[in-house]
């Protein structure tokens, strides 16, 4: 959306797909590295000059200031909500996570007028780690005074809530990727953080936020026991919050597990509640 930002703003007519006989141009944007051959097999399909990027490709293209920079054009997609990074970057090194090799540390990246739409008053964040940016409570601020329905895509880290930037998430109008329900996104995918992930849920709740309202990803197959995976899950469950099972190298994972994810992902135990303090499954190493 930002290139065809800046192409339009230099003259040029823009389309997602291939509608004139003439192209002088190609984009292709490329997100997982499992469709490389996919995209460079496209990219010999125009006789015209084509730039292929995104993390499927490399981790060091990046768009020029100038590009990055505009005001993305949100009539390619038919998009009517705002979205955007504050921040690039993440100080944690998870060792499954590309961030901090393609993004490098936490950094203030745009101000949300850069990409905010006033009169849709829906805005989408993508940055990693929010809450870890310079400015992230005067923008919260900025959200607040706004009246702005925020999702906070990405997730928030769980380990940085405190009393500060949890009153201002309380009076935040959080949401989910549809703008239609309260939701706020974190993540629990070390066993071990179990202590810090419980203080930050206490902290929410004694500032108003309900643990209805909290959505949590837990990452299993990567290090970790199926006693442990049921055990962070059932914990979230008797905090009355909504735990969504992520599976690293999917195709490699137990069957059991796959199961298990499809009962907890699928809402199988909030729609019987008999089944909310235990699960059906014999998770086995």
């Amino acid at each position: 959306m930002k290139i065809s930002a800046w192409h339009k703003s230099k003259g040029d007519s823009v389309a997602l797909n291939r509608t004139k006989k003439t192209i002088d141009k190609v984009y292709i944007s490329c997100v997982f590295s499992k469709n490389k051959g996919l995209a460079l097999g496209m990219a010999k399909m125009f006789s015209c000059p084509v730039e292929i990027g995104g993390s499927g490709i490399d981790l060091t293209t990046q768009l020029p200031d100038e590009i990055e920079h505009q005001k993305p054009d949100y009539s390619l997609y038919g998009i009517r909500h705002s979205m955007g990074f504050t921040s690039r970057g993440c100080f944690r090194k998870c060792p499954w996570c590309v961030v901090p090799q393609k993004e490098g540390m936490i950094r203030n990246h745009a101000p949300l007028k850069e990409f905010y739409i006033q009169e849709w008053h829906k805005l989408l964040l993508l940055d990693n780690n929010f809450l870890a940016a310079p400015r992230s409570h005067e923008n919260l601020k900025e959200i607040n005074a706004r009246k702005i329905k925020v999702c906070f895509t990405q997730g928030l880290d769980i380990r940085l809530i405190d009393n500060e930037n949890a009153r201002l998430l309380s009076k935040t109008h959080y949401t989910n990727s549809r703008f239609n329900k309260k939701r706020l996104y974190f993540a629990w995918d070390i066993p071990s953080y179990e202590d810090k992930i419980l203080q930050g849920i206490t902290t929410l709740k004694k500032h108003g936020i309900r643990p209805q309202n909290l959505f949590f990803y837990i990452l299993t197959n990567y290090n970790t026991t199926p006693d442990e995976d049921k055990h962070r899950v059932e914990t979230l469950i008797k905090h009355n919050i909504k735990p969504y099972i992520m599976i690293y190298n999917k195709p490699k994972a137990q069957k059991q597990l796959l199961q298990y994810q499809l009962y907890i992902n699928g809402g199988y135990y909030t729609q019987h509640p008999t089944h909310k303090t235990h699960t059906p499954f014999n998770l086995t190493p």
